[in-house]
């Protein structure tokens, strides 16, 4: 095993950490040694590098629980919030707008719709727009984006992140998902 030598100041700071009787100077070196490390790695390696980010399409969609939308365009024109549910609500009106009735928009997108004005079960009307979706889960409401792109021959981008949660698929990390008509 190496010797390390250390001076007297240094011994000291490490004696202000130990733990008496429990700690001796090698596991106390250790400790400091793993916090180092446990810091290195929260830190980006480069500060203004933009974060690597994997491309998803529809066939490898990954497990959307717990992500964040961050920015997204259906067929070029951006939802009005930065939402799931907003990317679904503007996939459902282009698609309504093309296929032109209810039945049909059910069939391209596979999104439970009904006609008129619906509030419960959790459906939200389209104020303007005469129909009514059922609100679903973000991994849902992509399957439903990507089925209506694809029908309309339209492209959809969206960009996410997982939050921090240990529930999440990659937590902290960013995604994209993409379909592009071609």
């Amino acid at each position: 095993m190496p010797t390390i030598e250390i001076t007297d100041l240094d011994f000291a700071r490490l004696q202000k950490i130990a733990v008496p009787f429990v700690d001796t100077p090698a596991t106390v070196f250790t400790r400091v040694m793993d916090a180092f490390e446990s810091l290195a790695a929260r830190r980006p390696s480069a500060p203004n590098q933009a974060p690597d980010v994997t491309i998803y399409f529809h066939d490898t969609l990954p497990p959307l629980a717990h992500t964040k939308f961050l920015s997204g365009a259906f067929d070029g024109v951006q939802p009005d919030k930065m939402t799931w549910d907003a990317i679904l609500r503007l996939a459902l009106v282009a698609a309504m707008k093309q296929v032109g009735s209810i039945a049909e928009l059910r069939r391209v997108s596979g999104a439970n719709v009904v006609s008129g004005q619906k509030s419960d079960d959790g459906y939200k009307f389209v104020t303007g727009n005469g129909f009514s979706y059922q609100g679903v889960s973000a991994e849902d409401a992509v399957k439903i984006v990507f089925r209506c792109a694809r029908s309309l021959k339209v492209d959809f981008t969206a960009e996410f992140e997982w939050r921090s949660k240990d529930e999440a698929y990659r937590p902290g990390e960013r995604g994209r998902l993409e379909y592009r008509a071609a």
